[in-house]
């Protein structure tokens, strides 16, 4: 599931959802879905179907359908190679980066260049797909008025499920996505 950013079209009139999501499954059709906020589920909706969409950032997609292919296309490449990290931008872009020359970690001066960020928070996942891994990000991301992520924001709903985990939370700004060791 990817959380997209919409931007209220020019000259419209009214507000746009809080929460809206563009739901992804391989081989399904992609779905935009609405969570309540009362009751906390999630309702299919057209009512955005008009296209295009645009990614914070990055390219225009003609069809929900279209943008749901290429969310597809790079979450399957997101887990990093060995003694690396992947860097998911807030456009959907997903970049190798490796240690300084000579390091076989991190340091904190090389994270606060990767993430433009002033101080950085490390989430854990202790359980799902991401379990072993660590999300690195600008710790004032959503203060600082940041765009979501919408892959490490897919992520992060791949470990704790709107289905059964509250509040909704999103990621904002770009994002690390690597094993623990190369953060010492």
């Amino acid at each position: 599931m990817h959380n997209t950013e919409l931007v209220k079209p020019e000259g419209a009139n009214f507000p746009l959802p809080p929460r809206l999501f563009l739901r992804t499954a391989p081989g399904q059709p992609a779905l935009i879905v609405a969570l309540c906020g009362t009751t906390g589920k999630l309702f299919s909706t057209t009512s955005y179907d008009g296209g295009p969409y645009q990614v914070v950032g990055g390219d225009t997609y003609a069809t929900r359908q279209a943008l749901g292919a290429f969310f597809q296309t790079q979450h399957a490449g997101m887990l990093p190679a060995e003694g690396g990290a992947t860097l998911l931008g807030v456009d959907g872009s997903t970049r190798e980066v490796r240690p300084e020359k000579g390091r076989k970690s991190f340091g904190l001066a090389q994270l606060y260049a990767l993430l433009e960020a002033n101080y950085i928070d490390v989430h854990c996942p202790q359980h799902g797909p991401y379990e072993g891994y660590i999300l690195v990000f600008d710790d004032e991301g959503k203060d600082r008025r940041r765009p979501i992520n919408p892959l490490a924001t897919a992520a992060w709903y791949e470990t704790y499920p709107l289905e059964h985990y509250s509040p909704v939370d999103v990621v904002a700004g770009p994002v690390l996505l690597m094993k623990s060791a190369l953060l010492r």
